[in-house]
């Protein structure tokens, strides 16, 4: 099987979490950052989720998983599961399929509906690595690599990039001759100046390429600029 790749939106959507260790942490803090409602489901919690739960991020289910739990919560758009127990993981799988609810069993792919990919992100930047649940060590050997070759400017140029995008596209640029302008803020040395802090350099790179009617020193904010 091939996966399809896929960025879903979770803000303010219930996904339902199945254990309370590290593995769980992981997986909960992560849906956290994406603005999702997590449910937590487990007899016991790790100190940090304990955390999560005190600071009311998480609400905590203290109880072994049952599928008649997840009738409170018929809104709910994932699943996953984090125990060790196969039998456990099983319930988790078939409760879901029952349900039509995708499920993702850590690291045991035959009972996966859906993959998680290792993540390398960079701001608004984030580039997923998938072996389609073959070899998750070597996708997580790949994500270490390539954190080495992207770095934080490249999540400060994304967000530069998207404050651009809004402006040039509401110039009187037709779309062709914004595509060029585009690539030519990519391929000009934009990037280094970032990651050099230059802020006088990046202005130079866009006054010269932008059109005069753009603000160059608006276009950039000072939200962007705070970060250069």
């Amino acid at each position: 099987m091939r996966p399809y790749p896929v960025m879903m939106n979770l803000q303010d959507k219930r996904v339902i979490v199945v254990g309370g260790g590290r593995v769980a942490f992981r997986k909960t803090t992560g849906l956290i950052d994406s603005g999702a409602r997590v449910v937590v489901i487990s007899p016991k919690l790790i100190s940090e989720m304990e955390r999560l739960k005190d600071d009311k991020k998480i609400e905590y289910i203290e109880a072994h998983f049952d599928e008649s739990l997840l009738d409170n919560y018929l809104d709910a758009i994932l699943i996953f599961g984090t125990t060790d127990d196969r039998q456990v993981n099983l319930k988790i799988y078939n409760s879901a399929l029952n349900r039509k609810l995708p499920c993702n069993i850590a690291d045991v792919p035959d009972l996966c509906t859906f993959i998680v990919p290792a993540l390398i992100s960079q701001g608004d930047l984030m580039i997923a690595v998938s072996t389609g649940g073959a070899s998750p060590a070597l996708a997580r050997r790949i994500r270490e690599e390539l954190e080495k070759q992207y770095g934080p400017e490249y999540g400060k140029m994304t967000k530069l990039m998207g404050e651009l995008r809004k402006r040039v596209l509401n110039s009187s640029c037709d779309s062709d001759e914004n595509r060029k302008l585009f690539l030519e803020i990519i391929d000009s040395e934009l990037l280094e100046a970032i990651r050099q802090s230059d802020f006088r350099k990046v202005m130079e790179i866009l006054r010269k390429i932008l059109p005069m009617e753009i603000d160059v020193e608006n276009a950039v904010g000072d939200s962007c600029a705070d970060q250069l």
